[in-house]
């Protein structure tokens, strides 16, 4: 675990220039593996204002559903994810194999699962944990949404969960839909460094020492990926954070890079400076 909280922001535009729904989910398989690998926090999608991205709002909703998919364990997805031609393609999505994705399928006292609340009553909440039979909470939740729970017994007659989450174990990431620009979803998370990733910023190697220094710093970072059409054109800059313009690909061997691509490459090296 890291002690610093990491957002990634992605575009509405990312898919922009892939129609096959196909290739849509299998790109978006691909960002949400590498933002489990590297233990990403929050990603933010923003809305990309370039004049062809035409359907960058159904496009953002469509990120943001299979990301949530590919975060929520397999044995709540068939509760959470009503069968919907959007996710006809679900099945090439890569498994994200994180802590919270447990295989066993019997828990112990004190492991922590998430859990889809079914019902309530004046006593509590119904739980599915993934479990043969529901499990109680004694607290009244919203019902029809996953929280994160610890179990506090197991016995023939009843499974009684708490709601918590492990502090000490990567738990999967937040998917945070905004409408807002970039600069405004920034505002949402309150970063004290920005990294803006683009191809005409300083090259990561002339800059490691102080970058790396001020990772060392900060405890909300942000790191900004531009959409396929263009680099990031809108002026972040704020007195509230520290902003760096990155290039983390220096000396790419092909005249574009993929968003998809940038990601990978760039979160690998930050999870060196970060780990």
């Amino acid at each position: 675990m890291y002690k610093d909280e990491l957002s990634i922001f992605i575009p509405n535009s990312f898919l922009s220039e892939s129609k096959d729904l196909k290739i849509r989910t299998y790109k978006v398989g691909i960002l949400g593996r590498a933002l489990a690998i590297f233990q990403a926090d929050n990603v933010i999608i923003y809305n990309d204002d370039n004049v062809k991205n035409e359907d960058g709002e159904m496009d953002g909703e469509f990120i943001a559903e299979i990301l949530n998919y590919m975060n929520t364990p397999q044995y709540l997805r068939k509760k959470a994810f009503p069968i919907r031609s959007e996710l006809k393609h679900v099945g090439i999505l890569p498994p994200l194999r994180t802590p919270h994705h447990p295989i066993n399928s019997q828990p112990d006292v004190g492991d922590y699962r998430q859990g889809f609340t079914v019902k309530r009553n004046k006593k509590g909440t119904y739980v599915d944990i993934g479990m043969d039979k529901l499990a109680f909470c004694k607290e009244q939740l919203s019902v029809k949404r996953i929280f994160d729970f610890k179990i506090t017994k197991i016995a023939k007659k009843e499974v009684i969960v708490t709601p918590d989450k492990p502090d000490d174990v990567y738990w999967g990431y937040n998917v945070i839909s905004s409408t807002k620009s970039l600069k405004n979803s920034l505002k949402l998370i309150k970063p004290d460094l920005v990294v803006e990733t683009t191809r005409y910023g300083d090259y990561i190697n002339s800059i490691f020492d102080e970058l790396k220094s001020k990772l060392n710093e900060s405890k909300s970072i942000a790191i900004l990926f531009g959409g396929p059409y263009s680099s990031i054109q809108e002026d972040v800059s704020n007195p509230n954070w520290d902003l760096f313009k990155l290039n983390t690909i220096p000396g790419q061997g092909t005249e574009t890079v993929r968003s998809e691509e940038a990601v990978v490459a760039t979160l690998s090296l930050f999870n060196c400076m970060r780990f």
